[in-house]
């Protein structure tokens, strides 16, 4: 009986020691909103959305493989951002905390009309806390929450 004791504890082990280095490096623990927010945009700029997914809100309502489908219809890249500054903690749509920033996009297939190959665009980009950790709030249709 103590040698299934002693086996099961090291495969408990073993799972605990593998879930908590795959969960740490996607989302470190102490995470400072600057700092997820940087790395939420480097990922979308990379085009690595299943990085990105575990930053955003909506990771608890929807699961990774709908989401990478609703992100391979975009017809929008990221090119560039530059953080502006973090405004007042909880000022924004559900208790979020808006970050401005400038982001530069450009269009996968040009629409209809014309557009320049890069647009820059200020805006707020909003950002709210759930155990312990910044998500991003995803805007839904015409950047609505």
């Amino acid at each position: 009986m103590g040698h299934k004791m002693g086996k099961r504890f090291f495969l408990f082990l073993l799972f605990f020691i593998f879930f908590s280095c795959t969960q740490a490096g996607i989302r470190p623990h102490h995470e400072t909103l600057k700092e997820a927010w940087y790395k939420y945009w480097s990922y979308k700029k990379a085009g690595d959305f299943k990085k990105a997914y575990h930053y955003e809100n909506i990771s608890f309502k929807m699961n990774l493989e709908t989401y990478l489908q609703i992100c391979a219809k975009q017809s929008m890249m990221v090119k560039g951002f530059k953080f502006i500054k973090i405004g007042k903690e909880g000022s924004g749509p559900y208790g979020s905390t808006p970050v401005e920033m400038e982001l530069v996009t450009s269009f996968i297939s040009p629409p209809a009309f014309p557009v320049p190959d890069k647009l820059t665009t200020k805006l707020k980009d909003y950002w709210i806390k759930k155990q312990g950790r910044w998500y991003h709030l995803r805007p839904g249709v015409a950047r609505f929450w």
